[in-house]
């Protein structure tokens, strides 16, 4: 369960840590605005203050003739007239930054100190100190709940230097304002926050429910159980992914039972070959049965039957044509599953197919001749190999000058077991040179009483030695046709 809350819990919690940075930023900004902007109002009037008690000031001085310490002689009167003009207090200094006078203004009546009052002493005096710099400077200061400003400046009048004017107005109201307006705006975007978090939580829980359905059919199909239905109905990309689902269930459901059919056929295809391999085992004790059979009555001291003997060389040419098919049908069979490499007696397979194909070659007086091949082992697939060299010397039979020898050689060279099988052609063809290997290519016209291939013979040839990483080429010089097979030694492969 808990995962199913997850997202709508990363949903939520991450909507409130980002709310909430964005709360204390807004926070920030807005009250840094609103404080530069009082800042801007505060030095508008302080400027305005300033002209204003400068001339009247000066005013002052020019109307009673005053002139010297005027502020430390008659600063008294001048510190009441001004703060009772300005509606603000008003503090006098000499020109060293002693306090004399503090008017405090403000009210009906005006009083004045002759020493400095406790909003004055809780005040910084950096204005002050600027003041005695011959600067004209402000502080704002947050005293308890009171925000009070100082303007310090020099008076100057005539080139002559009077004292020090400082000016200080309680801008409570201001701030208060200001606060008012960040606290109002704070608790408005606490409202929407509120409204949006109850909306993305109303929405996530109807995004989380449908989920939590498919989340579950999807577990039944899991198990194997396509009837599962889902029917979510939001108009939006979950509806979709509803569709998709069930688009996907009904695919899985048929890739399954095409599976299964599959399966099925594999199944009956292996039954098929098990019993067409023991159909042939059995198929081939009938001609080895019959062929033996006559093969003992003929060799009886005692045999003299003509009729018999035609009827039992008849017997036997038939059963041995029937025999060597069924042969080449296992072997075309077997081909597809006995591709395994091991050690190949590569002389024994050559010496014995001369023998066996003279046969064929003495029909046409013709003589297979195998120089006495050296000892030669190879690394491959005997039935592949074998095929090889029965379709060279079949070819060689079949496109060779009748009373002629085919010559058959096996030696080394270069680490490399070569097989060599030449014989005369009747019709040599000069393009059989560079087209031999080719799929269906047929160069040669068949004089014989035998049957002709499709031209695919030496093309699975090539592609027989090309798998046992050797070579077969072909070469002609004077009507002598050359075959030249080459395949590593098996030592050569490290497989000892």
């Amino acid at each position: 369960m808990n995962k199913k809350w997850m997202i709508q819990k990363k949903f939520l919690y991450g909507f409130l840590f980002i709310f909430s940075i964005s709360l204390i930023l807004l926070n920030i900004v807005l009250s840094n605005m609103l404080y530069k902007n009082s800042e801007s109002i505060i030095i508008t009037e302080m400027k305005n203050t300033k002209t204003y008690s400068r001339e009247y000031i000066k005013q002052h001085l020019l109307l009673n003739n005053l002139t010297g310490n005027v502020f430390s002689n008659s600063g008294n009167h001048l510190a009441q007239e001004l703060s009772q003009n300005l509606q603000s207090n008003v503090t006098l200094y000499d020109i060293e930054g002693t306090f004399l006078y503090e008017a405090l203004g403000g009210n009906e009546y005006v009083i004045v100190n002759t020493i400095p009052s406790q909003m004055l002493q809780e005040s910084s005096e950096q204005d002050l100190q600027l003041a005695l710099d011959n600067k004209a400077a402000y502080t704002i200061n947050k005293l308890d709940k009171q925000w009070i400003v100082n303007f310090s400046y020099p008076l100057h009048v005539n080139g002559e230097h009077y004292g020090i004017v400082r000016l200080s107005k309680d801008y409570t109201p201001l701030f208060e304002s200001n606060q008012e307006v960040v606290t109002s705006i704070i608790l408005f975007t606490l409202l929407l926050f509120l409204i949006i978090f109850l909306f993305s939580f109303v929405l996530s829980s109807k995004i989380i429910k449908p989920l939590t359905k498919m989340t579950h059919a999807f577990s039944e199909v899991a198990k194997g159980n396509y009837s599962v239905s889902l029917n979510i109905k939001t108009g939006d990309e979950i509806e979709e992914l509803n569709d998709r689902f069930h688009i996907m269930k009904d695919q899985i459901k048929e890739q399954i039972e095409v599976i299964t059919t599959e399966k099925e056929k594999v199944i009956k295809l292996e039954k098929s070959r098990r019993e067409f391999f023991n159909n042939v085992t059995h198929e081939l004790k009938t001609p080895l049965t019959t062929i033996s059979g006559y093969s003992q009555i003929l060799a009886e001291d005692n045999f003299n039957d003509p009729e018999f003997l035609k009827k039992a060389a008849r017997r036997i040419h038939s059963e041995s044509d029937r025999l060597h098919q069924m042969v080449v049908d296992v072997i075309e069979l077997s081909k597809q599953h006995s591709n395994e490499m091991k050690k190949v007696d590569l002389t024994y397979i050559v010496t014995q197919l001369c023998e066996d194909m003279q046969l064929k070659a003495a029909k046409y007086n013709m003589t297979l001749q195998c120089k006495k091949p050296e000892q030669l082992t190879v690394y491959g697939v005997e039935n592949r190999l074998l095929e090889v060299i029965i379709n060279l010397l079949d070819n060689a039979i079949k496109y060779g000058e009748n009373n002629s020898s085919i010559n058959v050689s096996l030696y080394s060279q270069s680490n490399n077991a070569i097989v060599q099988v030449s014989n005369r052609c009747n019709h040599f063809n000069s393009s059989i040179l560079s087209n031999a290997f080719e799929p269906f290519y047929r160069g040669s016209k068949i004089t014989k009483d035998e049957k002709g291939s499709i031209g695919l013979g030496l093309y699975i040839c090539k592609q027989i030695i090309n798998e046992h990483q050797g070579t077969i080429s072909i070469v002609e010089e004077q009507g002598l046709i050359t075959f030249k097979i080459s395949l590593p030694l098996r030592q050569q492969l490290g497989n000892m």
